[in-house]
């Protein structure tokens, strides 16, 4: 018998679409994401225009917590814009967005910083890589299944800075699609790993889903 949609249920296939098949199956840029520690961080929370003294440096209290290999969503294209002010010839106007699913547990601040994991270019360099600095959070949609909407803009942060101010370190395992401590996550890894190199693999059916011919 045919299974008949009513006319109601459209918009909860294109929900289911967007936010579940996508998020999963999607193409995905690969980041490190730096997210400020607020129960850890020491910054000036009594008056309107409150904050940090520097978002780095000796005067920073802020604390990051650092996750690796976090995968973001429909990321746009950096325009490669110079602007000439007093500050001199830089690229403070280069801004560029990116969605990030709400499944991930993070809830984007605005001193959260982005580092793009690219090869460098140069060698020895790796710690001079820039960071890009949220300045804008948007929430997509009002249900529980949704996406952050997140400008970013260049930042004169580089990675070196951020890495003296982590105190946590996490990792996306793509295989759950959830964020792990480093520990767990290598050791999630390896168990991977070993159950990839298993033997008994190349007599699995998919068609029937057993062990056939051992």
């Amino acid at each position: 018998m045919q299974n008949w949609l009513r006319f109601q249920f459209y918009p909860d296939e294109f929900l289911n679409l967007v936010y579940n098949y996508y998020a999963v199956h999607g193409v995905a840029s690969i980041c490190t994401y730096y997210h400020i520690d607020l129960d850890k961080s020491i910054y000036d929370n009594d008056k309107l225009e409150s904050g940090p003294y520097e978002i780095t440096g000796q005067l920073s209290g802020l604390r990051y917590q650092k996750i690796n290999f976090l995968p973001i969503y429909n990321l746009e294209g950096i325009q490669p814009r110079f602007s000439a002010d007093e500050r001199g010839m830089t690229k403070s106007d280069q801004m560029t967005t990116f969605n990030m699913p709400t499944t991930y547990n993070i809830i984007p601040t605005e001193f959260d910083h982005v580092i793009f994991d690219s090869l460098p270019l140069r060698q020895n360099t790796e710690n001079l890589l820039t960071a890009y600095q949220i300045t804008n959070i948007e929430k997509s949609t009002n249900t529980d299944i949704s996406f952050w909407k997140i400008q970013l803009k260049v930042s004169f942060v580089t990675k070196g800075d951020l890495e003296n101010h982590v105190d946590e370190t996490f990792t996306f395992f793509d295989y759950e699609k959830k964020i792990y401590s480093a520990q767990d996550a290598i050791l999630l890894y390896n168990l991977l790993f070993e159950n990839d190199q298993n033997t008994l693999n190349k007599y699995y059916s998919k068609n029937s889903g057993l062990y056939l011919g051992v």
